[in-house]
């Protein structure tokens, strides 16, 4: 089974600034003459269609599962699945769970992948999006880093190909030599 480990903030939902307000129910500032708005899990949408688009179609491709890995997760699987779809995430792509929820602040996102990986031996291959680079280090060719303030772009969404296609290229190697 290929995962994505998605983030939420800075990943597919990123800031937006404008002149006029938002029609956001949280989250609204205005400053200078701009105002500037971040969804919030209330709004029940996220800000960032293009790389949500980027998102459909890495998990279209490589028959992906994503797995929630944002703090966004105590709201529970599928509130976060409406969320996403309402934002355009394709109906069939499957939200199947989130990385444990654990109380203790000191561990690290990467830790918490390590816990889900651990528990799921099925888990084939994975690619972790998120704009924090809090990852193990054995955990860093699985990681593509995102900018907070642009979310997942086309060399992010490359990237997350690369790392797929790299596991795909080893298991063909492996049969080819049997």
């Amino acid at each position: 089974m290929n995962i994505v480990f998605l983030d939420i903030d800075g990943v597919v939902n990123t800031p937006l600034l404008d002149t006029e307000p938002f029609d956001l129910i949280n989250g609204k500032t205005k400053k200078d003459g701009f105002y500037y708005g971040l969804a919030f899990p209330t709004d029940k949408k996220l800000y960032n269609r293009q790389a949500i688009m980027l998102l459909n179609k890495l998990c279209i491709e490589y028959d992906a599962k994503i797995v929630i890995s944002s703090t966004w997760k105590v709201l529970g699987i599928t509130y976060l699945k409406e969320l996403l779809v309402n934002s355009g995430l394709i109906d069939s792509i499957e939200v199947i769970d989130t990385t444990p929820h654990v109380e203790d602040f000191r561990l690290t996102r990467g830790e918490e992948i390590q816990e889900y990986l651990d528990n799921h031996p099925e888990v084939v291959n994975y690619v972790i999006l998120d704009d924090e680079d809090r990852m193990l280090p054995s955990q860093q060719e699985h990681f593509v880093k995102i900018n907070y303030y642009v979310g997942i772009s086309i060399p992010d969404y490359e990237h997350a190909k690369m790392i797929f296609n790299k596991t795909l290229d080893k298991d063909y190697e492996l049969k080819r030599e049997k």
